[in-house]
């Protein structure tokens, strides 16, 4: 079954571009407005996510507070609430799981 094509927006990167891909060839989003919309924010979060784990490479997983504390990087933390944000995009579209039948071979 094939799902009418629905325009990626401009401005995604690698990962935004990969998830509007794989969503957008399984489900039908042509007349679901509010949930492109959904889509297109966990796309950015995606990105956002692959940006902040780039800059992390190298980089070590606890820094000093600003008194002289030991504390997680601020990369690990804003990366840790970015999947947290990305997983609640996506529960929001409520995608219901395909039916059997759906992968049903001929």
């Amino acid at each position: 079954m094939t799902t009418p094509k629905v325009r990626m927006p401009k401005g995604l990167d690698y990962q935004g571009k990969k998830l509007w891909t794989e969503i957008t060839q399984i489900y039908d989003l042509s007349a679901a407005p509010h949930k492109r919309r959904i889509l297109y924010d966990a796309c950015a979060t995606a990105d956002l996510i692959d940006k902040l784990d780039k800059g992390m490479t190298g980089q070590p997983m606890t820094v000093k507070g600003s008194t002289g504390q030991v504390v997680i990087h601020p990369l690990v933390a804003q990366a840790e609430n970015a999947r947290e944000a990305l997983a609640r995009q996506l529960s929001r579209l409520n995608f219901a799981e395909p039916e059997e039948d759906d992968y049903e071979t001929r």
